[in-house]
């Protein structure tokens, strides 16, 4: 059984941003264009869809907040290595074996649903899953072109931005082309708008049930936080999760070419900083998305694929895909399934 024998919808999905006719003209959107767009992103008094990325840019905001007072007031060696540890473990977990590698790639397969329902509902970052995997399918699609959401060509405050633009959905599909969205998205474990709900929000998943289980999220860390260290714990929980989201941002330009203000396009780095903090070897990646690990060499490390590898041997993943060699993939599997 092949896990990525799916074929979900790639493209299409996403509203064109509105200084889309820029970019098509092979120029970066300027700085009016991009606040316009992000404007237009988050008007939810204009269009109720747009309630998704405004709350989720309100909560990235207030975390942001969080995280300059925190370093005012606690600024030393152990806070500053305390909020870089909560981001990179939120990066390596959360994003790369979460987001990335399963919700999107499907490089591994849970033996129960249930096991993607624990990340679902611990997942920290408050950002809905299917507006990762649906602006990641169109971005490979389309690297570092037209149509891609993020990347280099949008320049740095433009990726930066574009976390919100790249939530903005179309709401005119049919009946089939939202059944055939829904079914791509079985394996997240949410639960799931009916036909008319969607065209009214431009969401698969309902809003009150994004809203839950954010406030589980929330809850559930914020006070192992202050179990752990009191206030003190939770408002380095908060910066530590502004910190990964920061730095989320940031690689959509610069792991896809951008770097100090240089354009490569079409050519994702395999850039040491991303690599050892979240296992993100981008330019292995994109040779190879479908692969469970993106670390080819010995000191690639990668640690979201060792994780991965534990699950599978503690029964939880039931499969993945590996790369014996640079030139193919191999499905393993466990005995049971075999």
């Amino acid at each position: 059984m092949n896990p990525t024998a799916s074929s979900p919808p790639r493209t299409g999905l996403l509203l064109p941003p509105t200084y889309a006719a820029t970019v098509a003209a092979g120029q970066r959107p300027s700085l009016r264009q991009l606040l316009v767009e992000w404007v237009d992103a988050v008007a939810f008094w204009r269009d109720f869809a747009r309630v998704f990325p405004a709350l989720y840019a309100a909560y990235h905001f207030a975390t942001g907040l969080v995280f300059c007072a925190f370093m005012v007031r606690h600024f030393s060696l152990a806070a500053v290595a305390t909020v870089m540890a909560i981001g990179s473990g939120i990066a390596t977990v959360y994003n790369t074996v979460w987001y990335h590698r399963y919700c999107t790639h499907r490089a591994y397969r849970f033996s129960r649903l249930l096991w993607a329902r624990v990340f679902l509902w611990t997942n920290p970052v408050c950002f809905r899953e299917e507006s990762y995997v649906i602006p990641h399918r169109q971005h490979h699609s389309h690297t570092d072109q037209p149509g891609d959401p993020y990347g280099p060509h949008l320049g740095w405050l433009g990726s930066y931005l574009g976390t919100e633009s790249q939530q903005k959905m179309k709401r005119d599909l049919s009946v089939g082309q939202y059944d055939r969205l829904a079914r791509s998205l079985d394996h997240l474990g949410i639960v799931k708008n009916g036909y008319a709900a969607y065209c009214r929000t431009g969401s698969v998943e309902p809003l009150w049930h994004w809203l839950l289980r954010l406030a589980f999220a929330n809850l559930f860390w914020t006070g192992l936080g202050y179990l752990l260290a009191g206030w003190w714990g939770v408002q380095a929980w908060l910066a530590g999760v502004f910190f990964y989201s920061a730095l989320v941002r940031d690689f959509n330009y610069r792991g896809h070419g951008g770097f100090f203000g240089e354009q490569r396009p079409g050519a994702p780095l395999n850039q040491l900083f991303y690599g050892l903090i979240a296992g993100e070897w981008h330019e292995n990646h994109h040779t190879h998305p479908r692969l469970a690990r993106s670390g080819f060499r010995w000191w690639q490390v990668d640690v979201p694929y060792a994780i991965i590898r534990m699950m599978h041997l503690l029964g939880m993943v039931s499969h993945y895909v590996e790369a014996d060699d640079l030139r193919g993939r191999r499905v393993v599997t466990t005995p049971a399934s075999a």
